[in-house]
């Protein structure tokens, strides 16, 4: 009866972690301590190319790939992620240091599973804006905040018709492409492009 509970109990063990895997799982915490920091505008962190999103989508890919790979649940698979990041800020003791050099390592880790995507269009860039101005314009009203962003989303509303008109659009094609990208945006927000790069996009 013994052997057959250690038998069980054997089976239903997912198999430990390869190098490769503990590698990329240890990647994902770092990152993710990394990308904190930089939200919270830390100097070291912002020596790092930004985190948030890229980092987002390789903890995404890491874990979609541990959870078919190894048979873990995605509760296990997160559970292992906190353990890494629980044991980075244990062993930066009470000094708080961020790990910067294998944050770096880790970069080149992600940008091989998981690559940076393309810079957005300001087709894209267009669209996003006006949803984000017609969203808090609703909400807010004519506040400070939607006057901005009413600002911008026109700034990069004009940069993508003239995009459109040099690729050879007629004005109702050009009206199509922004019309197609903010209904891309509305029904998947995942697929929009990162704001603060649209709003870079947008300065002359």
């Amino acid at each position: 009866m013994l052997s057959l509970v250690l038998a069980l109990a054997a089976a239903s063990s997912p198999p430990p972690l390869s190098d490769l895997q503990a590698r990329q799982v240890r990647c994902v915490a770092v990152l993710a301590i990394v990308a904190g920091e930089q939200q919270r505008r830390t100097a070291s962190a912002l020596s790092l190319p930004p985190l948030a999103r890229q980092g987002a989508r390789f903890a995404q890919v890491v874990g979609d790939t541990l959870v078919k790979d190894t048979g873990r649940s995605r509760e296990q698979v997160r559970d292992l992620i906190l353990q890494q990041v629980a044991a980075t800020q244990k062993a930066a003791g009470g000094k708080a240091e961020l790990p910067i050099a294998e944050a770096q390592a880790c970069v080149e880790v992600m940008n091989a599973v998981a690559p940076p995507l393309p810079p957005p269009s300001a087709v894209q860039c267009a669209g996003l804006l006006k949803l984000a101005a017609d969203d808090v314009r609703k909400r807010e009203g004519m506040s400070k905040t939607a006057m901005d962003l009413m600002t911008i989303a026109s700034l990069l509303e004009d940069r993508a018709r003239t995009e459109l008109r040099d690729a050879g659009k007629s004005e109702a094609e050009g009206d199509k492409e922004l019309t197609l990208a903010r209904e891309a945006i509305s029904a998947d927000p995942k697929s929009a492009p990162d704001m603060e790069t649209c709003v870079e996009l947008a300065q002359p």
